[in-house]
């Protein structure tokens, strides 16, 4: 390697104006500034083959006045072998629609792709493509091992506003926040940089090329990902082939402050001090059991509370880390696990009891007379605290038999609608009939029933089409249902 003194000798011959005097030193951290933006340019290179736009078409919706019927978001590869795409739940249309995915590789090629898998918890979609139609120069983006840590520097790579594989560096400055936007709180880290719409599943990564975090939101000046962690279980049991199983505690979680939670007499003051020295890196923030759901209890009453501080999980120390403790869940296979709790300052021992989430596998939208309809989904469990099958209309069109009714579906024309399969039996009857009552009970009522007799003309009712997901196939299976008055 060339001397400082050399490096400064080449740098003035090649790069200064002839009156411009540097020092050795100067001119060596110049040298380096330059081999640095040479580094960051292959590092770019390199990202870009393995990054993807996909482009999808939500052919039947359930929010249909939410989002459009065309989205655009962003993904990265992580097997070659397999053609496994990373990509948000948002993204792939969260089950709240039969969508076809496009997509997009670096060298501008284009091909199509099968959903894979949603999580049922978390804001995570795996793709899949033909292993086979990947570009020869793709490559899988190497997934980090190392938790990200505040001011670290990385990198989006993505569609921002729908800037095809358009990059923007920025610098972690929080990693333990729960931003609320979905039902099931999720760890991520915060960081700056440029984040609109389209830049949703970008890979997060570093100047060393890992993956550290999958971006799922923003504030357009800053972005939010999940750790990359959340993801590796499940990229490594598709790869051996494997069902996912998804367990929930059947209890939500968030921050708070552990001073407050000492001046409010959730924990002991000495705990509160040893906790602030023992987790420097928690910026003081302490995992606090925020509501407690029906749907998930089953009548034990050695479970956790609302208010309830985690201290302890299977004898090991949480702190801030909300994705260890979803791990530990997973890790758990259904069985019940104990914790360690402070409530009302008292350290107690609790159970916690995980029950399994398998939406995925049974996925069913029915659409019928300018309406969607939908079985009970994980969302719904969490938000509504349902425990049963029952059926949810969403969006509608204006001349539809179910327009301005929302919410769960309880009677048509007085028998009880309990799952799809319910409504498909009576649509041809309905398609027979001018005058439909229909039983509902709103969300946010209290269980309150309601009642609403609607018209419709039966020659002109959309014929009902009922989409489910066939898992062996990755694709949706259609059955039409036929108007026999048209």
């Amino acid at each position: 390697m060339k001397s400082p003194c050399n490096v400064a000798s080449f740098l003035l011959c090649t790069a200064l104006p002839s009156c411009f005097f540097v020092t050795p030193a100067q001119a060596f951290s110049i040298f380096l500034n330059k081999t640095k933006e040479i580094n960051q340019r292959d590092l770019l290179n390199m990202i870009r083959k393995g990054a993807v736009t996909i482009h999808v078409c939500g052919q039947v919706r359930v929010d249909r006045g939410d989002w459009g019927k065309t989205w655009l978001g962003s993904g990265f590869i992580v097997d070659l072998k397999k053609g496994l795409i990373v990509t948000n739940a948002h993204v792939a249309g969260e089950m709240k629609a039969v969508c076809t995915y496009e997509i997009k590789y670096g060298n501008g090629t284009k091909t199509d792709a099968k959903l894979e898998y949603i999580d049922p918890c978390y804001d995570i979609a795996i793709l899949s493509v033909d292993p086979k139609v990947l570009p020869q120069d793709s490559i899988a983006l190497e997934l980090s091992e190392k938790d990200v840590s505040v001011n670290t520097d990385v990198f989006a790579m993505g569609s921002t506003w729908g800037n095809e594989f358009s990059t923007y560096p920025g610098t972690v400055f929080d990693t333990n926040s729960i931003l609320g936007m979905r039902p099931f709180p999720e760890q991520s880290f915060q960081f700056s940089g440029l984040t609109t719409g389209g830049a949703s599943g970008s890979p997060v990564f570093t100047s060393e090329g890992k993956v550290v975090g999958l971006l799922y939101g923003g504030k357009f000046v800053s972005g939010a990902a999940l750790p990359i962690k959340y993801v590796q279980p499940i990229i490594k049991s598709l790869q051996n082939g494997e069902r996912i199983k998804r367990y929930f505690c059947g209890f939500t979680m968030d921050y708070i402050d552990i001073q407050d939670a000492a001046k409010t007499d959730l924990v002991p003051k000495d705990f509160a001090e040893n906790y602030s020295k023992k987790f420097k890196e928690a910026n003081n923030k302490v995992l606090y059991v925020s509501k407690t759901l029906a749907a998930f209890k089953e009548g034990e009453t050695d479970g956790v509370e609302a208010g309830d501080v985690l201290v302890k999980v299977n004898d090991v120390d949480i702190g801030d880390q909300l994705q260890k403790f979803d791990d530990l869940m997973q890790k758990s296979g259904g069985e019940k696990v104990k914790a360690k709790v402070y409530r009302n300052g008292s350290l107690v021992d609790v159970f916690i009891y995980p029950k399994l989430l398998e939406d995925f596998y049974n996925m069913k939208i029915l659409s019928f007379s300018g309406a969607a309809l939908f079985e009970t989904n994980s969302d719904i469990r969490v938000e509504k605290g349902e425990k049963k099958t029952a059926v949810y209309i969403g969006g509608t069109d204006s001349d539809s038999l179910f327009k301005d009714i929302s919410g769960k579906i309880s009677m048509i024309d007085g028998k009880k609608i309990s799952t799809l399969e319910d409504v498909v039996a009576l649509i041809p009857d309905l398609l027979k009939k001018e005058f439909i009552k229909i039983s509902y009970i709103v969300p946010g009522s209290d269980g309150q029933e309601m009642a609403k007799i609607t018209r419709h003309i039966p020659k002109f009712c959309q014929e009902g089409e009922k989409w489910e997901y066939e898992n062996e196939k990755k694709d949706w299976k259609k059955e039409k249902i036929v108007n026999p008055a048209q």
